[in-house]
């Protein structure tokens, strides 16, 4: 029987709540597995990690509201207009 291997799709799904480093259980080591081998994977968790820090590190940041309308332009977030 062929052992089935997590996707990327599977690991995102997966990767906030089972990657702590105390974790050893099958499906972490498998998750584990996967990252040590998938750069796509290492940087979504990468990403995360580095959100996670920002959020703490500043709780309450101000932005400008040009900062602001740059940012949403670049994430295309901006107002749609209705069809």
């Amino acid at each position: 029987m062929k052992k089935k291997h997590l996707s990327c799709k599977e690991i995102a799904k997966y990767i906030c709540g089972e990657l702590d480093e105390h974790i050893d259980s099958p499906q972490c080591r498998e998750i584990k597995r996967h990252m040590e081998a998938c750069p796509n994977c290492t940087a979504y968790l990468d990403s995360l990690k580095k959100t996670v820090h920002l959020y703490r590190e500043y709780p309450n940041p101000t932005v400008t509201e040009q900062c602001r309308k740059e940012l949403f332009a670049v994430l295309k977030l901006g107002k749609q207009k209705s069809r």
